[in-house]
This record gives structure tokens, C-alpha cells and sequence, in this order.
């Protein structure tokens, strides 16, 4: 449960606008690039990846797909605002974006009454931390990236390692 709090407060998948001057610590992004969160660099996958948008009125969206199950495999897109605080990328998990969220499951959509299922499963799930303040710190670690979260100021436990990756480079969320 914690894992997922900062899979999806740190991640999302609409492609950055090229060129787009978003500040640090997700500059790379303007470059087209996205957090691999918990990669596995072997498999070219990750838990969770996650892109962010310039929009148009100057604000950050984030697109994150994440992984809910290796099998069969089941994908959740979520699109959210975020902000950056004190050099931390900060959101909150808001009830209306796992409403609007898309579910796959092995690429295809998801069938519409096992997206209800799940939609209704995951805000049981995460109903006690809609709407806080949910911020991620990236920090080197023995020579890597890790994602370490907050949720109202209080640390949660753990991090979660990360990389940056392009289109190119053919990462994809999966086991």
C-alpha cells in the first residue's frame, strides 16, 4: 500500500512536449523522459512509470501507470496535477483521478464491469489518504536514484529505486 502511495504520486504517462521547461527535479522529462520506478533493467520493466506534462496555464500534470498485477497482467492509468515543493515533486491522490483512471489488462482495456471491481477496490483501498498532501524527494543512494515519499510531512517507510528512461530505450510496466 505504501509502495503504491509513491508509485502514484511519483509517476504518470502522457508524453512531455519536447523541449518543455519543467524544473528540477523532473527537468529530464521535458527531454521526453519518464521515471522507471523499481526496474527491472534485465526485463526492461518497472513497477511504475511516470511523465510529466507542462500544461498550457503553467501547471504540472502527471501521468503514471502502474502495475496492480503480475498475473494476469492488470495496468492502472492514473492523470494528476502535481507541484513542486522544497525540490519534491507533491500531489495528492484525489477520489476523481482513480474514477477517471484506465485499467488494462494485458494491453487491452480492461472490461468495463472488472474496471468497476477494481475502481471500488481501490478507493477502499486508498480512501484514508485521498486528498493528502503526498510529496516524493529523489536522492542518490550508493550511486542510484530512489524515490522516498512523505505523506503530510510524516515520512513513509521505505524508497523505491529509480531511472530515467526514453521511448527508446523500450522499458514497459510489468513484472
Amino acid at each position: 500500500m505504501k509502495a503504491l502511495l509513491v508509485l502514484l504520486c511519483g509517476v504518470m504517462t502522457a508524453p512531455a512536449a519536447l523541449g518543455a521547461e519543467l524544473p528540477a527535479p523532473i527537468a529530464e522529462a521535458g527531454a521526453g523522459r519518464a521515471q522507471c520506478y523499481a526496474p527491472n533493467t534485465a526485463g526492461k520493466t518497472c513497477n511504475s512509470l511516470a511523465r510529466y506534462k507542462l500544461e498550457n496555464d503553467g501547471t504540472i500534470s502527471k501521468t503514471s501507470l502502474t502495475l496492480l498485477s503480475k498475473s494476469p497482467l492488470i495496468t492502472m492509468e492514473t492523470v494528476s496535477p502535481v507541484t513542486i515543493k522544497n525540490g519534491q515533486v507533491c500531489g495528492a491522490i484525489r477520489k476523481q483521478d482513480i474514477e477517471k483512471a484506465k485499467f488494462m489488462s494485458d494491453g487491452k482495456p480492461l472490461d468495463p464491469k472488472a474496471a468497476a471491481t477494481l475502481r471500488q477496490q481501490i478507493n477502499v483501498a486508498l480512501k484514508d489518504t485521498f486528498n493528502h498532501d503526498i510529496c516524493t524527494e529523489f536522492t542518490v543512494d550508493g550511486g542510484a536514484l530512489v524515490a522516498k515519499g512523505t505523506i503530510d510531512g510524516a515520512a513513509l517507510p521505505g524508497s523505491l529505486p529509480v531511472i530515467w528512461v526514453s521511448q527508446e530505450d523500450g522499458y514497459k510496466v510489468g513484472p
